[in-house]
């Protein structure tokens, strides 16, 4: 009895398997930039390999997921292997179904199992498509005309369209400069790409998609940062002239054009293509003067980010822009310690107290930036930042600070050529009539 329990079951599961329905299809592949604008989306053939029998008033659904059927989608099926074929009509339409009834079987009897119906004429809703990326898929299911499951319980699914993005870009090479407290922050250690060069590389990509593809006309690449060190001749402003001699972009047969806004903090550089339509990647090259020029300024660090904006046409020719959102492009560290003591009041009524503890054994140069009213101005002090030790450099501070005519509220800047780790700086400022401290860093 045992063993033929298991024979039975095993039988079972062999009619299960066969009795099972295959779908497949050869997807098409949507660009979601090219494809804005057109009247619909095409679904390619669906092909459905039957495993059962049917008979007249036998139903089956497909059921679209990730889209939505355009309202003129006109689906049939046709047949591969019959010899004489049955008749099928469509029963019902929705935004997701499409439901067939077999209203018609040959005679003599056909058998089904082994043989395709094939659905065509079905087209998607393209902002269905265009509104995000990812497999669109069709399933199909049946059954009887009392409601049984026919031909496997369950579906059988197949991706048959993948809409994909074309568009990106990116910081494939970031700023990655050093500044050198040796050199008074002028210029960069020796290591990246030299001791007053920096380089970013931003490549835009125009992926091949394979349907309604896009066509690349040219990108706009926006480099945020902190560019007042460019301004040399001491005029207001960073001019085209001094734009030029501290930043170039480069790459390819495209042409560049760079423009700087007139807060010194924003790069504009406009890419045209040279017709061939290939995205091309840029390379910006930052140019600082060093030391050895006596007009070198103080170089700040800060972190950089790039806003891109890849132009294209569609597959209809309308021409369009995709933004990619803001990302990191670098950054310029030093090579010692930096702190910000955000506000310290240098007028007759408040005294200061700043000072700089050192735990490691590497004596360090400590310079002072004291930025009040828009000017800032800069010393190295004759106070260095002895090791296992905290050097008060309060007075140093305050008579630089009444020596460059500070005379009100401003922010100190506090920087010094020894191991990061080791240094920590605090600042304090009171009311020399009630002695209430403030603590300030």
């Amino acid at each position: 009895m045992f063993k033929r329990t298991l024979l039975a079951l095993a039988l079972t599961s062999v009619a299960g398997f066969a009795n099972a329905a295959v779908t497949s299809a050869t997807p098409n592949v949507v660009s979601l930039e090219g494809a804005v604008g057109q009247t619909s989306v095409a679904v390619p053939t669906y092909t459905i390999r039957l495993a059962a029998e049917y008979a007249v008033g036998d139903v089956f659904v497909i059921t679209l997921s990730g889209a939505e059927f355009d309202t003129t989608s006109a689906p049939a099926i046709t047949f591969a292997g019959f010899t004489n074929v049955p008749t099928v009509g469509l029963l019902s339409k929705t935004a997701s179904t499409a439901t067939f009834r077999v209203t018609a079987v040959p005679s003599p009897v056909e058998v089904f199992s082994g043989k395709d119906f094939l659905l065509n004429g079905l087209t998607l809703k393209t902002t269905s498509v265009t509104d995000a990326a990812g497999d669109i898929k069709l399933s199909y299911a049946a059954k009887t005309s009392t409601g049984l499951d026919l031909d496997n319980v369950g579906t059988a699914t197949s991706t048959v369209v993948t809409s994909k993005s074309q568009l990106s870009s990116s910081a494939t090479t970031k700023l990655n400069a050093v500044i050198d407290v040796e050199n008074e922050r002028k210029q960069f250690t020796v290591g990246n790409d030299s001791i007053t060069t920096d380089t970013l590389v931003v490549t835009p990509v125009v992926a091949a998609a394979g349907t309604h593809d896009a066509v690349y006309t040219g990108a706009t690449h926006v480099i945020k940062g902190d560019f007042s060190w460019m301004e040399s001749d001491g005029d207001a402003g960073i001019d085209a002239a001094e734009l030029a001699a501290a930043f170039a972009a480069t790459g390819g047969a495209d042409t560049y054009t760079s423009t700087i806004n007139t807060a010194g903090d924003s790069i504009t550089v406009v890419v045209a293509d040279a017709a061939g339509n290939t995205a091309e990647a840029m390379t910006g090259t930052f140019t600082v003067l060093g030391k050895a020029n006596a007009k070198a300024p103080i170089l700040p660090t800060q972190m950089f980010t790039i806003d891109s904006a890849i132009k294209y046409n569609t597959a209809a020719g309308a021409a369009s822009t995709k933004t990619i959102a803001s990302a990191s492009a670098g950054a310029w560290t030093l090579n010692g310690f930096d702190e910000n003591i955000v506000f310290m009041p240098f007028d007759a009524q408040y005294a200061q107290s700043i000072n700089v503890s050192n735990t490691g054994s590497v004596a360090g140069a400590i310079t002072v930036d004291i930025t009040a009213e828009g000017k800032t101005y800069t010393k190295t002090l004759t106070a260095t930042a002895t090791p296992k030790a905290t050097t008060n450099i309060s007075g140093e501070v305050k008579a630089f600070a009444t020596a460059s005519g500070v005379m009100g509220n401003a922010h100190v800047k506090v920087v010094v050529n020894s191991p990061a780790g080791d240094i920590d700086v605090t600042g304090v400022y009171y009311h020399k009539a009630d002695a209430d401290r403030v603590k300030t860093k």
